[in-house]
């Protein structure tokens, strides 16, 4: 039986490989109603609070309208020890719809409670996610 750490990275793992599916209905699945997205460095026209799985959903589901393919490399994953936190490390790397493309070095923080993400933090370049923001209009 893995420990709630394995079962936490395994969450992780699925989430972005969900993104790179685009599944959006599964990795919907994957929140906690009373979840909450932290951006501390948004691009400018992006709010750095969503809250509440409903809103996180339909702003992901927007967000990835505007991608005609989605990748990440996984570079570092770090379950904290006496903890539900993971960190991760991860390179993206999307084409836009008008052909536009996207490529960033990353930095998240995930919380769980129950199996579900309650928190996910996200540290990143905003100067290179400001062409995908502008893309989207």
């Amino acid at each position: 039986m893995p420990s709630p750490a394995e079962e936490n990275v395994g969450i992780v793992r699925r989430f972005f490989e969900l993104l790179h599916q685009k599944d959006m209905d599964a990795w919907g699945e994957l929140w906690a109603d009373d979840s909450r997205i932290l951006i501390f460095y948004p691009p400018e026209g992006f709010d750095n609070i969503i809250e509440g799985k409903e809103d996180i959903l339909s702003a992901f589901q927007g967000l990835f309208a505007g991608y005609d393919a989605f990748e990440t490399e996984l570079t570092g994953i770090y379950p904290a020890a006496d903890s539900d936190a993971v960190c991760v490390e991860y390179k993206n790397r999307a084409t836009l719809r008008d052909g536009t493309g996207y490529s960033n070095d990353n930095i998240a923080v995930f919380r769980f409670r129950d199996g579900l993400i309650t928190k996910y933090h996200d540290y990143f370049d905003p100067r290179r996610f400001q062409a995908v923001a502008d893309a989207l209009g």
